[in-house]
């Protein structure tokens, strides 16, 4: 007799939760389609009144603008429906016993590049991690304690790599500040362009070096090192060159060693050496030469642009001197070239102009055997497009840190790096995003488990009792014991 009992009491206890779950979630549906209707109404409203205005002010510039903001305001009105959307969803499938609701008046205000929005979120409890959580971040992937949304936060770091951190702030509008800009940047944990799966074969590795002279807060200066690695160079029209598989590498650090690993690193992952030549080409100072210890058995070529740059240095604007100076220079003759600077030298009687032709004749003598690379190496372009367009073309004061993470994200635009994956990196995988998702939407189909061979029952979960301690609570788990 108790045995029916329990049964009867149970299953009048289930259907009216079930009941009261079903017009709770349809009175909610109703509400989120009429909420839609009228964001659908809203817009068509305003885009009748932006034609008269338009038409009345005969401005298409006008228009432009009014629809544009028309578009936003759409845009963040969806998302947040979006946001309501997705908890309903997840009120409907969370299993009720192990996810209780703690909060549903819970709001978030989010920056985004339709502006500003408001989330109003239900705040969930999970009793097996014993951890609240907001299931519309879970589910849609919203970062956890952040203003400003990742993909406005990939667009702002992208700006401020290409232009600063003033700049970036004004492309959106002025919707955060420029520190807000510099923090995004600051706070990046690596930026690491990823490399090629498979090996290549080439005959020719070409790896081209040079840097860039940037002032520090203290009134010093550093150097930005920059290197990058391709398999030669190929025509794309008349007077117009590109390298092929160009991969760029920066480094403020004074050991060579950092910058010369990583090269090291990308070159033995991405090609097969066993039939293939390295080629470094550089201005002879000495970390780029540093790269030879690295790599035994590449030879290394003389920057023929810092070659021409120390004969027009010495020539002082006689044509026939500098001529003189390259050929001895391509036919390797030492002693062709000494008697030069010795004709140069003695011509001036100031102390820092023979100074300056002896550090160029010993410059020359070092690198002579060095030069005659065919192929053409453009490392002082690359310095000035990558590095000084950003770095040093402007009057700035850099921090090592800093001057290393712009020098990075530099270097991983150019390398085609996506900017929201850089953004995404050290956050929650989408593998850990699915397990989470799994635990909480598991569903229990059968409430109560019973065995017909043990006259031991396991102890009935009803909705509305588990965690609360009232009289009614304790009246039902009475009846039910």
């Amino acid at each position: 007799m108790t045995f029916f009992i329990e049964n009867f009491l149970l299953n009048v206890l289930n259907s009216i939760s079930k009941k009261m779950a079903f017009l709770r979630n349809k009175g909610r549906k109703m509400k989120m389609k009429e909420k839609i209707k009228t964001i659908i109404g809203e817009c068509i409203s305003g885009i009748y009144s932006m034609f008269e205005e338009a038409l009345n002010q005969k401005s298409f510039v006008f228009a432009v603008k009014k629809t544009k903001n028309l578009t936003d305001n759409l845009g963040a009105r969806i998302l947040e429906t979006l946001c309501e959307r997705a908890d309903f969803i997840f009120e409907t499938q969370r299993d009720k016993h192990q996810v209780t609701i703690k909060d549903r008046s819970k709001t978030r205000r989010l920056i985004t590049e339709l502006g500003e929005i408001t989330l109003n979120r239900v705040c969930y409890f999970d009793k097996r991690r014993g951890k609240r959580f907001f299931a519309v971040d879970d589910m849609l992937g919203i970062e956890k304690r952040s203003r400003v949304e990742q993909g406005l936060q990939a667009k702002l770091i992208e700006q401020a790599t290409l232009t600063s951190f003033g700049k970036s702030s004004a492309a959106v509008n002025n919707a955060v500040s420029r520190q807000t800009v510099y923090n995004l940047t600051k706070k990046l944990k690596s930026v690491e362009t990823k490399s090629h799966s498979k090996r290549r074969e080439v005959q020719d590795i070409y790896i081209e070096a040079d840097e860039d002279h940037i002032h520090l807060q203290n009134g010093k200066s550093t150097e930005v090192k920059l290197v990058y690695v391709h398999d030669g160079v190929k025509t794309i029209c008349k007077d117009r060159t590109q390298l092929e598989n160009v991969r760029y590498f920066v480094s403020v650090d004074d050991d060579p060693d950092k910058i010369w690993n990583d090269v090291a690193q990308y070159v033995h992952q991405n090609y097969s050496m066993r039939n293939s030549k390295i080629h470094i080409s550089g201005d002879g100072a000495y970390w780029i030469k540093y790269g030879q210890r690295i790599f035994h058995k590449a030879q290394y070529h003389i920057d023929k642009f810092h070659i021409q740059k120390s004969a027009t240095i010495v020539a002082k604007g006689n044509k026939k001197v500098r001529s003189k100076i390259l050929l001895a220079m391509r036919q390797q003759d030492s002693k062709s070239l000494k008697a030069i600077f010795q004709e140069q030298y003695f011509k001036y009687i100031e102390r820092t102009e023979r100074r300056t032709i002896t550090e160029q004749y010993f410059y020359l003598l070092n690198n002579i055997d060095t030069y005659g690379i065919k192929n053409r190496c453009s490392a002082e372009g690359h310095v000035s497009h990558i590095l000084s367009a950003r770095m040093s073309s402007r009057p700035m004061g850099w921090s090592k840190i800093g001057a290393e993470k712009i020098a990075k994200l530099r270097a991983y635009y150019f390398n085609g790096g996506d900017f929201l994956d850089l953004i995404r990196n050290g956050k929650t995988t989408m593998e850990n995003m699915q397990e989470i998702y799994t635990n909480r939407f598991k569903a229990q189909n059968n409430i109560v488990k019973t065995s017909t061979s043990s006259s031991v029952y396991e102890p009935y979960r009803v909705v509305g009792i588990e965690g609360h301690l009232t009289p009614i609570s304790r009246i039902l788990r009475g009846l039910l014991k």
